[in-house]
């Protein structure tokens, strides 16, 4: 692959993040982008902006040009559409996104939209990608139906050569010999980009899906496998879309997805920074969110518990407490705690507990132990 040095996507190491009107894609946080497959009404746009600010979303998706494989198929709705989703938007303090065709369509849309998206059916539409590299706003380029990564990474290479380095890659699943879904989606593509490029990636688990009962479990395995962003399919009545409605979520859908996605972000060090903003962040979605919390740290607090009783196995009665350990962890997580803007007296307050009740009941499991070993070998009479 030495031909991709040529643009610049192996010049660094790690993802290089791209800034949009305060929005960050391919730092820490992870980023919700959400809305309908087409764009159909004001209406149908201004209630899915609705659902994706209180999903905690960044970005409003929605197609007003649609390239479809019928040619009788729902083609979009061009400039009207390009309004709704404007509108719709800015109604909401969101960043938007649509797909480009050629460039008329490209011409139509750049100075209103925040983000052009390229689809995978114009991935190697090279004149396009061309044109693309030379305006200043960031490209979502999706992965083609049956390209490799490779062929994807040369095909963004043709924007960043042109002169535009915010491209933004989309993994949307690809076309194998399995009938399930509609597309298979390559989670390794996630992993060997990363490795192979400094691009963002975002996956769409809409489209490898096809139906809307694997978005979860395929946006979850996304976040763990290093995605920086979500681009999910939801619409206000599925049943009613005119493009996709089988693999669009339901708005609760989307909402509850979101709180979700927060513990599997969690888990691989990153924020998903949405899920806790329905209803405008009141007094009752606050507390609801303390309570997730305040869940998730006894859970932890239990797990933790149970290690501490493995602990005891590998010490002796009279070094069950490790003073000079003791000090040193409670003061790296002051360190820690510092970092993350947590009052250091806090910590200071609370370890020492969790200390002290650790080794107490590492004491009692060795003296349950040394006497259970004291007891006299006695094998009780059996009478018949």
């Amino acid at each position: 692959m030495k031909d991709l040095i040529l643009g610049g996507l192996t010049s660094e190491k790690g993802t290089r993040a791209i800034e949009v009107n305060g929005v960050t894609i391919g730092g820490k946080d992870i980023i919700l982008i959400g809305g309908p497959c087409a764009v159909e009404s004001s209406i149908q746009m201004s209630q899915s902006a609705d659902t994706v600010k209180k999903a905690g979303g960044k970005i409003l998706r929605g197609g007003v040009f649609k390239p479809r494989t019928s040619p009788y198929s729902f083609q979009g709705l061009g400039k009207e559409g390009l309004n709704y989703l404007v509108q719709a938007a800015k109604e909401q303090g969101l960043l938007c996104v649509t797909e480009v065709i050629d460039a008329p369509s490209l011409e139509l849309v750049v100075d209103e939209i925040d983000i052009i998206q390229i689809g995978a059916r114009n991935m190697q539409n090279f004149e396009l990608l061309k044109l693309a590299g030379k305006i200043n706003k960031p490209i979502i380029l999706k992965r083609g139906l049956s390209a490799t990564i490779e062929e994807w990474l040369l095909a963004a290479e043709y924007i960043l050569s042109a002169g535009n380095s915010q491209v933004i890659l989309c993994e949307r699943g690809i076309r194998t010999y399995e009938p399930s879904t509609r597309n298979t989606l390559d989670l390794s593509a996630v992993g060997v980009a990363k490795e192979l490029s400094h691009l963002p990636i975002i996956v769409d688990p809409s489209h490898a899906a096809g139906r809307r009962d694997l978005i979860a479990s395929l946006s979850k395995a996304a976040l763990a496998a290093g995605a920086d962003g979500l681009l999910i399919e939801m619409h206000p009545n599925p049943a009613e879309a005119v493009s996709d409605g089988p693999q669009s979520l339901h708005p609760e859908e989307f909402i509850q997805l979101a709180r979700e996605l927060d513990v599997v972000a969690e888990s691989v060090n990153r924020v998903f920074s949405c899920g806790g903003q329905e209803e405008g962040d009141t007094l009752e979605s606050l507390r609801a969110k303390i309570d997730r919390i305040d869940q998730t740290i006894i859970e932890r607090l239990a797990t933790r518990m149970k290690i501490v009783s493995k602990v005891a196995d590998q010490k002796r009665l009279d070094r069950v407490k490790d003073i000079n350990r003791e000090k040193e962890v409670i003061q790296r997580l002051v360190n820690l705690g510092n970092d993350l803007k947590l009052p250091s007296e806090l910590v200071k307050m609370i370890y020492p507990l969790i200390f002290e009740f650790s080794v107490q009941s590492q004491i009692k499991r060795k003296l349950v132990e040394e006497k259970e070993r004291d007891l006299p070998n006695v094998c009780p009479l059996v009478s018949k």
